[in-house]
């Protein structure tokens, strides 16, 4: 009887755990994540270029705080 119970649980539990983690792969998919960080809008750009093997061409400079460029690639 405790056997069954264990298994029970265990099912349960993982049953519970891979929606969960396959919702967090699809979710992270789809976000935009910080690069780099640059002086200028020039340098920023061709940093992104540069990345096209590492994340493609979907990446876009952004201004972010204390006049820095953030380079934000998929």
């Amino acid at each position: 009887m405790k056997k069954r119970i264990g298994l029970l649980v265990a099912a349960a539990t993982a049953a519970t755990l891979v929606p969960l983690a396959a919702a967090t792969n699809a979710s992270a998919a789809g976000e935009f994540r910080v690069r780099g960080v640059y002086q200028t809008q020039e340098q920023c750009n061709a940093a992104g270029k540069a990345g096209y093997d590492l994340w493609g061409p979907n990446f876009f400079c952004s201004d972010g705080p204390g006049g820095l460029i953030y380079l934000y690639a998929h």
